[in-house]
């Protein structure tokens, strides 16, 4: 669980709304999904916040569509008129997922984009590891 808290904790620094302000080109465009560069390759171009190494080891792990979606959901809160901050939460679980929540600003409230997911602790491995293609 700590591994988890320093990555939430992290992330949600990086793209609150003061964070989302310190991205440059470079580290904003690198969350784009058609330059090629995965979730963990985009999050240690970060130049504001630095991610733990182990935390980008741990996302490394997590099923590929479960990273590109995570990485979609960067990049188009990126492309908006109005960018809202982002808030991650971590729940453990037997396998891997991710729920998104998407609120957009209104005249009486922030919106916001809440990213839950979901895996076994960074120190539990899957029990059909062995079995996986990669």
């Amino acid at each position: 669980m700590p591994t988890m808290q320093a990555a939430t904790s992290t992330m949600n620094l990086a793209f609150s709304p003061e964070g989302l302000d310190g991205f440059d080109d470079d580290s904003a465009g690198a969350f784009d999904p058609c330059n090629g560069l995965k979730l963990p390759d985009a999050l240690r171009r970060m130049t504001h916040v630095e991610l733990p190494g182990f935390v980008v080891d741990f996302i490394e792990t997590w099923p590929t569509a479960l990273q590109a979606a995570v990485q979609a959901v960067i990049w188009e809160n990126f492309t908006r008129d109005a960018r809202v901050p982002i808030t991650f939460a971590w729940t453990p679980a037997y396998d891997y997922s991710i729920t998104v929540y998407d609120v957009v600003d209104t005249d009486v409230s922030q919106g916001g984009i809440t990213v839950l997911f979901t895996s076994r602790y960074p120190t539990d491995e899957h029990p059909l590891r062995q079995f996986s293609a990669r």
